[in-house]
């Protein structure tokens, strides 16, 4: 059954047992009220009768006739008959509820008598007897017939009859405004939950839902996870891409450094001596490194690479570096150079420091035209190392500084050059990755200098 259906059925369900509920206790409360002035009102009825026969009958010139009209006027309910007697036992009056109808009295006992004629014929009546004295002598008796029980009566039957179908009808109007109220109602909850739902299903294909958010607190709250959720999923989705475009990345620096030697061993270029051994052999330890990590990269709530500290001589990683990228800026024709002045262990992650490095000098080959300069030092503080990768090349905008680090950022299209735009963005990670940074000075036409500041030591 669906939440319509089932808000509808409960609100008519609690709209009848309301009405019901109240009707009864309106009706028991009504009864006993109805009852008691019914009681009253017989009784005072009764006095007045016996009060006006005492009266009457002692004047020996009452008028029969005149007293059963007086009478009349006293059969109401629950009083159905009177009958007086004189002291002989003669009847001088006797006065009914029926015969009133029938002479066509339409007051409203005489209705009431008339309509409830075939009733009062098949109810039990009792009789109360009372005598007619006057100075302590007996000159009559009045004989009242009336109803066993105020139940019988014509009037409470009425009422009665009159309350059961006020409840019936208030049963039918309630029932008709709950159903109203409800289809309005239960139409706005089931449309927001349709609409969530409908969220739930874009979400789980990825689509866009347009906004319509609900006034129901409840709902809201659930629309608000689902935004939530599919915020983060879009993050994840594209921390994700991120992170394979710079696996990507990563290798394609070492694949191109192998390449360009292996080209340059087979036209002769390069001589295969054990130190280009030595250069091959780094970026197929830098591709392991890569292929080693890339289960851990790739979880979705990781991020980032592990950080393996290790000591090791900075000189002599840069040199490899510089080996393994010699071949390509010899082959443009660009003056690489690096000034090593002194050694120094250095204790953090080799290979996310090589890598930042390797992608720095990557970006200055890309901008440094044929016959350029692109040169490698570093100097040694107390505790920390400035790295400084400078050259001559095309250099960058100065609205483009702020920029570079970003992911996918190309400063101009219009120089036709090749790549992803993830080089510098990997060379700033990892450089927070392990406590250091990367700055950039620049000028258009004059060149760029790029700094990596890291500590010597780091701990795990």
């Amino acid at each position: 059954m669906t939440v319509k259906k089932q808000w509808l059925l409960v609100l008519i369900l609690i709209a009848i047992i309301s009405v019901v509920i109240n009707t009864f206790v309106l009706s028991n409360l009504t009864s006993k009220y109805f009852k008691d002035y019914i009681k009253d009102n017989y009784d005072q009825h009764f006095n007045q009768i016996v009060d006006y026969l005492s009266n009457k009958l002692k004047d020996e010139n009452y008028s029969p006739s005149q007293i059963s009209i007086e009478l009349e006027t006293h059969l109401v309910d629950p009083i159905t008959r009177i009958k007086v007697y004189d002291v002989e036992g003669n009847l001088i009056s006797d006065v009914n509820t029926i015969a009133q109808a029938y002479v066509g009295n339409y007051s409203m006992h005489g209705m009431m008598g008339h309509m409830m004629g075939g009733r009062i014929n098949s109810q039990s009546e009792e009789v109360d007897h009372a005598k007619i004295i006057d100075s302590g002598k007996v000159i009559g008796q009045v004989n009242i017939s009336k109803y066993s029980s105020v139940e019988n009566s014509a009037t409470m039957w009425a009422f009665q009859s009159s309350l059961l179908k006020n409840s019936i009808i208030s049963i039918v109007i309630v029932l008709m405004v709950a159903i109203g109220i409800g289809i309005l109602v239960s139409y706005r909850m089931s449309r927001d939950l349709i609409y969530t739902s409908k969220m739930a299903q874009d979400l789980d294909i990825g689509n866009d839902t347009l906004p319509n958010k609900s006034k129901v607190k409840e709902i809201q709250v659930i629309q608000q996870s689902l935004e939530s959720l599919k915020a983060r999923l879009k993050l994840k989705q594209k921390s994700r891409k991120t992170l394979i475009d710079e696996l990507v990345h990563q290798t394609r620096t070492p694949l191109t450094i192998l390449r360009t030697h292996l080209e340059g061993i087979e036209d002769g270029i390069i001589e295969f001596t054990p130190e280009e051994i030595r250069v091959c052999e780094n970026q197929i330890e830098n591709i392991t490194e890569i292929i080693t990590n890339m289960s851990s990269m790739i979880d979705a709530e990781k991020m980032e690479s592990p950080i393996n500290i290790e000591e090791f001589e900075l000189s002599q990683m840069i040199k490899q570096i510089v080996n393994g990228l010699k071949a390509q800026f010899e082959k443009k024709n660009i003056d690489f150079n690096f000034n090593a002045k002194e050694k120094v262990i250095v204790r953090t992650d080799k290979y996310l420091l090589s890598q930042a490095i390797y992608n720095t000098l990557t970006n200055a080959y890309k901008f440094t035209n044929p016959a350029g300069i692109v040169t490698v030092s570093y100097l040694v503080g107390q505790d920390m190392i400035s790295l400084t990768i400078e050259d001559n090349g095309l250099g960058i905008a100065k609205q483009d500084l702020d920029k570079i680090f970003n992911a996918y950022y190309k400063p101009d299209k219009s120089l036709g050059l090749s790549g992803d735009g993830l080089g510098l963005y990997i060379a700033k990670e990892n450089m927070t990755s392990i406590n250091g940074n990367i700055t950039v000075k620049s000028e258009i036409n004059k060149g760029s200098k790029f700094t990596l500041t890291f500590p010597k030591k780091i701990t795990s």
